[in-house]
């Protein structure tokens, strides 16, 4: 299921958010499982090699070539086959606008383990089935693509949302529901935050796709002189103190909201940061601004 971010920040749906900011390649879902089926997709409009525009509007079949994690050798079914005739099996499906993809399960596709997929980032490149044509004085091809395989973060996390988010940054929930904002203090690097109990969870909601898009009581990415008593400012953003170093922050962001967001935009997603009830100096905050997607399909 694609979120939010995805469905907006592109012209149809299957574009990830991250090709409008200039990555000319990338997996979904996000994260992945090296076990299961993944969509590698390819943004030719984003590519920089002088033939990606013919290829972005070529008529023409399109194929990947692949040589990391691990290249196959001739003979192999999947083994890319030569620069003048590529294999057919390894044909991209074309989504329209310019990207292409190709499904796999990477264990299977490359023959190797998980963990070597985490370790050695897919590289690959787009070609038409014999790069070696002329395309407006380049080869029939992108530069070298490269895709890095995060791998899911284990163990405690010092910020980190109930429920639990159902993607990499992608909420199981929608701006009507409850969500609770947990900090973890015994991870804190901050020395002037180790040892103290008032904290604020100084909340920001996010009501379009632009940099500025954000309605707010108080911007915490953006501290004035004015909101230094974050306590006086946003009393109903102050973190309960559960012990053992654990505070948390409950809402619902539609009701949090409702008094600035005068013109009842939809909230696309929250973002925070964590301070002190009373700013005395710039480290009286932590370093991280979390965000977090709602779901759509929870609307």
């Amino acid at each position: 299921m694609k979120s939010l971010k995805h469905i907006l920040m592109s012209g149809f749906t299957a574009i990830s958010a991250s090709t409008l900011l200039g990555q000319a390649a990338w997996v979904e879902p996000d994260p992945i499982n090296p076990n299961d089926s993944i969509t590698v997709w390819v943004d030719l409009n984003k590519c920089t090699f002088g033939a990606a525009p013919s290829l972005a509007s070529t008529t023409d079949d399109l194929y990947m070539w692949t040589w990391s994690p691990k290249e196959h050798p001739v003979g192999h079914p999947l083994h890319n086959g030569t620069w003048g005739a590529s294999n057919d099996a390894l044909k991209v499906q074309k989504a329209g606008n310019g990207v292409v993809y190709y499904r796999m399960v990477p264990t299977a596709f490359y023959e190797v383990t998980a963990s070597q997929v985490y370790t050695s980032p897919i590289k690959l490149l787009i070609k038409k089935k014999d790069g070696s044509l002329d395309c407006g004085g380049s080869e029939c091809k992108t530069e070298d693509l490269e895709i890095k395989i995060t791998a899911p973060t284990t163990g405690p996390q010092k910020h980190y949302p109930f429920p639990r988010k159902k993607t990499k940054d992608t909420l199981s929930i929608n701006p009507n529901d409850v969500i609770t904002l947990f900090y973890d203090l015994n991870l804190e690097t901050n020395d002037s935050l180790k040892g103290k109990e008032d904290f604020y969870c100084v909340v920001k909601a996010r009501v379009g796709m632009g940099a500025n898009d954000f309605i707010f009581f108080v911007d915490g990415d953006n501290i004035k002189a004015a909101d230094r008593d974050i306590a006086g400012r946003v009393p109903q953003m102050k973190m309960k103190n559960y012990g053992n170093g654990k505070f948390g922050l409950s809402f619902i962001p539609n009701k949090m909201f409702e008094t600035v967001n005068t013109g009842g935009q939809k909230i696309l997603s929250i973002q925070y940061k964590v301070m002190r009830g009373y700013i005395r100096k710039q480290y009286d905050w932590t370093a991280e601004s979390p965000e977090y997607w709602f779901n759509t399909n929870c609307n």
